[in-house]
């Protein structure tokens, strides 16, 4: 055989080997194809593929947002605040002389005492109430409440359990240089986040109130001690208070009485 016959037949079969590769080659699919996995698995693509997928999809966290708390429209500054009460109900105290409601709406610091202020105009006088509200003190008229087993409701449906009585001191101002402080009996409904002013005994004027303590044991008829600094009565307003006095009140549900001095 020539040499010219053999590299001719050499070239064909060289070809056909190429075009044979190249058939191969674009006439494979996915199932001809394999990975090595992370762990060192041998699998075929579309099976590795798939695992890979449902890996992601298992590893993937969901992110809940969060309800969020809009804000009442005009809501309350000093609810808010004292209470975490958003609602738009302010706190107001009833002003003993005249009975004239003023909404605390702010705060300002005196003496490095922190006050909830109200503005009022009560015909020609103006004047202010300031609430020393760090000396809020909460009672409990039924210390030992138990659930009614007889009728068997559930101790959250009574009505005494949704409210919060409590007692705070605050001053009632005017253009005059009078200060006076009263101890005010409070109610806070938090089903319909409000609050009643329910009464006041008077302290007496510029004095300097040392603590606010129920009388234990804290039973009917309830008492509570308050006491405070007040001057002699020849003492001139200038000077600081340092007699030491203690004003016995009884609380109730629905009121305050002043009853020892």
């Amino acid at each position: 055989m020539s040499t010219f016959v053999k590299l001719t037949l050499a070239g064909t079969l060289v070809i056909f080997a190429i075009l044979a590769a190249g058939i191969y080659r674009f006439n494979m699919t996915n199932d001809d194809i394999y990975m090595v996995m992370e762990d060192g698995k041998v699998m075929q693509y579309d099976e590795a593929m798939a695992q890979e997928k449902a890996q992601a999809q298992a590893n993937e966290v969901e992110v809940v947002t969060p309800l969020e708390v809009k804000p009442v429209a005009n809501a309350s500054e000093v609810m808010l605040k004292l209470f975490s009460l958003n609602t738009a109900n302010p706190f107001e105290i009833t002003l003993p002389e005249g009975g004239k409601s003023v909404a605390l709406t702010h705060f300002i610091k005196i003496k490095q005492t922190e006050f909830a202020m109200g503005d009022y105009q009560d015909g020609e006088v103006k004047g202010r109430v300031l609430l020393d509200y760090l000396r809020i003190t909460p009672l409990n008229f039924d210390p030992a409440l138990e659930p009614d087993t007889q009728s068997n409701a559930p101790i959250q449906d009574d009505p005494k359990m949704q409210t919060m009585p409590f007692v705070a001191p605050f001053i009632v101002t005017t253009q005059g240089s009078g200060a006076f402080w009263y101890l005010g009996l409070f109610s806070l409904d938090f089903e319909h986040n409000n609050l009643k002013h329910l009464g006041s005994v008077v302290l007496g004027d510029r004095i300097e109130v040392d603590s606010i303590e129920p009388v234990y044991p804290f039973e009917a008829p309830f008492k509570i001690a308050v006491t405070y600094r007040d001057r002699a009565p020849d003492q001139p307003m200038s000077e600081s208070p340092e007699i030491v006095k203690t004003l016995e009140v009884t609380v109730s549900e629905t009121g305050i009485t002043n009853i020892t001095q």
